[in-house]
Order: C-alpha cells, then sequence, then structure tokens
C-alpha cells in the first residue's frame, strides 16, 4: 500500500498526490493554512517517493488509480477528493473517470496536457537521463526546466528535494506517463465537478489559455482558476492562497 501522513479530523475526506520532482513534503509549507476541523486531509506518496520508496511497478495511471482506491478503503473512506500535482493529475483524472462512486470532486494543480506532452524518441531519452543523472547535471537540467524567474537556491532546493525523495529508477520510469501516454481515455468525461489551477509563469502548455480547451472536453463541470505571477509550484510560491482555493473547492 502506498505510504502516506494524515492532518485533521473533519468529515470531508482529500487525498493529495505528488508530482514528478517530489514526494508529498511539497505541500510542508501550506498544510499549516488547511482547516483541519473541516477536513480529514491524507497525503500519499506514489510508488518510488517518500513513504513508498522501494516500491516498484507499471508507474502508470492504471496502477496509480488502483493504489489511490486501496488506499481509500483501508482509512474506510467511501467518498473523498482527489488533488493531483503536474504529473499526479493525469492519474487523479483516470481515478475520477474509472472510479466515479468514490470521488466527490478533482483538483488539477498545474496538469500536463491530458494526452501528455508527445515527446519525441530523442526527448523521452533526454528527460529519462535527467532523472538518472549525477546531481550536477540534474541541477543543470532543473535550471532549463524552471528557469530564472525564481532564485538560484530555490533550483538548488528542488534539485536536492528531488534526490532525497524519489527512487531515480521509479522518476525515470514515470516520464512516459505525462511524456507520452497521457491519459488512456482522453475523451471520456469526468462527472465529479473539477477545479484546475493553472500558474501563469509556469511552461506554456500548463497556462490557463493553453489548459482551457484541453481540459473542457473532459470535464462535466470545470472551474479554470489561474494565478498570476505564479509558476509550476502555488503550494510553495502562494502557499495560504493555495490552501485557500482548495479548501473552498472541497468544501462546496
Amino acid at each position: 500500500m502506498l505510504g502516506y501522513g494524515t492532518r485533521g479530523q473533519g468529515p470531508q475526506r482529500v487525498v493529495f498526490l505528488n508530482d514528478w520532482l517530489c514526494d508529498t513534503s511539497t505541500w510542508d509549507g501550506a498544510r499549516q493554512y488547511l482547516d483541519e476541523t473541516r477536513c480529514t486531509w491524507a497525503f500519499a506518496d506514489l510508488r518510488g517517493y517518500g513513504k513508498s520508496r522501494g516500491q516498484r511497478g507499471s508507474f502508470t495511471v492504471e496502477e496509480i488509480s488502483g493504489d489511490v482506491v486501496e488506499l481509500a478503503a483501508a482509512l474506510g473512506w467511501r467518498r473523498f477528493a482527489i488533488v493531483g500535482h503536474s504529473m499526479s493529475t493525469l492519474a487523479a483524472a483516470h481515478l475520477a473517470q474509472h472510479h466515479a462512486m468514490l470521488i466527490a470532486r478533482v483538483v488539477l494543480i498545474a496538469p500536463p496536457p491530458p494526452r501528455g506532452f508527445g515527446y519525441d524518441d530523442s526527448t523521452m531519452d533526454a528527460v529519462r537521463a535527467l532523472a538518472l543523472d549525477e546531481d550536477e547535471q540534474r541541477l543543470r537540467g532543473l535550471r532549463r526546466m524552471l528557469g530564472d524567474r525564481l532564485s538560484d537556491g530555490w533550483i538548488r532546493y528542488k534539485a536536492e528535494r528531488w534526490r532525497a525523495t524519489s527512487d531515480v529508477q521509479a522518476v525515470a520510469e514515470y516520464v512516459a506517463l505525462f511524456g507520452r501516454r497521457g491519459l488512456p481515455d482522453p475523451e471520456r468525461r469526468i462527472e465529479a465537478p473539477v477545479l484546475a489551477i493553472a500558474g501563469e509563469e509556469d511552461a506554456p502548455p500548463m497556462r490557463s489559455a493553453a489548459l482551457q480547451p484541453l481540459l473542457a472536453p473532459l470535464c462535466k463541470s470545470l472551474t479554470l482558476t489561474p494565478f498570476a505571477d505564479c509558476g509550476h509550484y502555488p503550494m510553495q510560491e502562494m502557499p495560504p492562497r493555495l490552501a485557500a482555493t482548495v479548501e473552498r473547492f472541497v468544501g462546496e
């Protein structure tokens, strides 16, 4: 079963999943702002990350969905909201598509395109190589990916957390999920209400203008909220605002 931690004891249940560069400790700065009387918040680490390091698998959206269903059963949760960030938004959407009776609300933070980025072979090889590289090569790759809008200390922090919280082979395997595979059912509707949060300083494919036409056909009810002057990590760049936005949506 996935490793996890919980916070709060409220009647509304919420599961958070991590992104490609870190386990759910990415949320550490925002957790203190979450209402613990209204919700119970579960922070679940995907296979190969954080509390789930050492767990092997196929690293697909189907596997992640099954792992979350197993975790919810262990917690005794019959219905809950699911929050994905970046890579894991694909798994959150798949879970909502195929386990609709379990999912009350869906939050997609900085999601890639539902069909993935469509990387060609050379790009796939380069991103996998970045995942397997030594620290200095990873650091240079992250500078290219994250840009210079934030400080170099920020880039170094992200590189250090990536190394500290993940198994390199799992990181490399997950590249196929967002690089090429995407959602297995890119046209299957999500019945639960969906909130998508886009950082307007993120890479162009993950900004609101690009996401709106891609997500709208998937969702019966979509709310797209842009965060101005924010990149790929709103839970670290704007923690109080993100916590409030997620909390209000899952509580509606």
